[in-house]
């Protein structure tokens, strides 16, 4: 009888899923805090910002909490690369890794919830 549902990965699937993820954290990262610098430059200065245009800025406008809200994601992307990257450098090489669900979510595998697949 099998119980419940896992999934073998080899050592070098989960290195190259790893580092596709901590990539996408880093980007995002950057993202958020270059968005953060250019909207609290804009903020300071005393011309209007030459992207009139620009989404972000209406909605640093609009939105008094954008800039403290894109320094958090910044951090929450941050902490996820940080997280990631500590378990990618503790993975065994030549290994086959059994996941369960808890672990798919935890190395960010799969959608976020596993739910969605049922009910669609």
């Amino acid at each position: 009888m099998i119980e419940g549902f896992r999934i073998d990965v080899t050592a070098e699937e989960l290195l190259r899923h790893l580092d596709g993820r901590i990539q996408i954290h880093r980007e995002a990262a950057v993202r958020c805090d270059s968005k953060r610098i250019r909207l609290e430059a804009a903020a300071s200065s005393d011309k209007p910002s030459e992207d009139a245009e620009d989404e972000d800025a209406h909605l640093a406008l609009c939105w008094p909490g954008y800039v403290g809200d894109l320094e958090r994601r910044a951090e929450r992307h941050k902490n996820h690369e940080a997280a990631l990257v500590f378990l990618r450098d503790h993975i065994i090489a030549r290994e086959i890794y059994r996941l369960a669900e808890s672990d798919l979510r935890l190395l960010e595998l799969g959608p976020r919830r596993f739910g969605v697949i049922a009910e669609g």
